[in-house]
């Protein structure tokens, strides 16, 4: 009797590595005979991205904007995107990107039996850099760690932001934007691509029948987004003051859309009991992208540094944002929004704060209405 082949060809993208695979299962296939063998290292004639950027949700949705950029770069390509489970919905319907790959238990099979041409991370976080090095590629762009321990940039631009991941004083020097540091840490052409903000047919339809049902048609629509998440308190307005600018707007005869989640319940319910005449509540139940829906409902949308901020921004809308603790020369405005910026220990990112007056205490009404009257008259 002839001795089976028992050679294993463990680069094959159906081997998951600690088990038989599924035609050795199934039909009892050797490596040596079985014609399902395809290697992970067979060249492709279009370029293999991944994309390594899990979280926060707003981070993720402004990071889109490389997309485009990579398609230009890489004309033959697919993109996948790596991204925590909590985060899909703000990648879900992006024409950019082929697979939405979940960090959850099956993600190590995944990248166990995938090759990939380049790999994208232009995260700090442990997870991001870990994810980095395990991912089978050619070619990293951004950050990986070395066998020191030691994080390495893949080009002088990554390098040279690098400090300013540790040093809140590099923060606050920094006079260019996330875009410009991101586009040139990925060698695109250009750093103006727009962020890609991805809206379903059901969230689309949902926020028409809200339009529809408060008659928004006949004047100018103003959201507010009133909170910053329970992680990012000090980025938040005063609530007395989103008050008095809502009662100003609405003497004017604007609409306003209450915009925000279930972190944001506590602000909205309090503006809502002052009983403000065309003041009306998007919902705070609403899925990721019937958020994004209610948020292109509006002209104009007045807010913190906040993922509201960069959905606004991918939707074309114009933006007033209040910047107290976190950098407001990151952000790109894209020619459509007004940054009021507090100066009193802008850029401080600390998660809490002692003085009795605090820097965005200093902002001031009537600075948002001016902002506000550049857009809307």
């Amino acid at each position: 009797m002839k001795k089976a082949n028992y050679k294993l060809y463990s680069d094959c993208i159906n081997f998951p590595l600690d088990r038989p695979c599924k035609y050795q299962k199934e039909n009892g296939a050797v490596c040596s005979s079985c014609k399902k063998y395809v290697s992970v290292n067979k060249k492709s004639k279009q370029t293999k991205i991944l994309i390594v950027k899990l979280g926060a949700m707003g981070d993720v949705l402004r990071t889109t904007f490389i997309l485009e950029g990579l398609k230009e770069k890489y004309k033959n390509s697919t993109i996948d995107w790596l991204v925590d489970k909590k985060n899909v919905d703000v990648l879900v319907g992006n024409k950019y990107i082929d697979i939405i790959i979940p960090n959850d238990n099956k993600v190590f099979e995944f990248l166990s039996s995938t090759k990939y041409d380049i790999v994208i991370n232009l995260d700090l976080s442990p997870e991001s850099l870990s994810f980095t090095k395990l991912v089978f590629a050619d070619k990293i762009i951004g950050y990986y760690l070395d066998k020191s321990r030691k994080i390495v940039g893949s080009n002088e631009y990554a390098r040279k932001w690098l400090p300013a991941s540790a040093y809140d004083n590099l923060k606050k020097e920094n006079e260019h934007t996330y875009q410009y540091w991101m586009a040139n840490i990925c060698e695109l052409k250009k750093d103006d691509y727009e962020i890609v903000v991805p809206v379903s047919k059901e969230a689309e339809q949902k926020a028409k029948k809200l339009r529809s049902s408060l008659k928004l048609n006949k004047n100018k629509v103003i959201g507010i987004n009133p909170s910053a998440g329970k992680r990012w308190v000090m980025k938040k307005w005063r609530i007395e003051k989103y008050i008095k600018l809502i009662k100003t707007l609405s003497s004017k005869g604007y609409n306003i859309l209450l915009l925000g989640g279930k972190d944001d319940e506590e602000e909205i319910k309090l503006i809502l009991k002052q009983k403000i005449k065309n003041v009306y509540s998007t919902g705070t139940d609403n899925s990721v992208q019937e958020f994004f829906a209610m948020v292109n409902l509006c002209d104009l949308v007045v807010c913190g540094d906040t993922m509201a901020m960069h959905a606004a921004l991918g939707l074309k809308k114009n933006v007033v944002a209040i910047f107290g603790p976190t950098s407001y020369n990151e952000i790109e405005m894209y020619g459509r929004g007004i940054k009021i910026v507090s100066m009193e220990c802008n850029c401080c990112y600390k998660p809490d704060c002692n003085k009795k007056v605090k820097c965005m205490d200093k902002v001031s009404v009537e600075n948002v209405l001016d902002a506000i009257q550049t857009y809307i008259y």
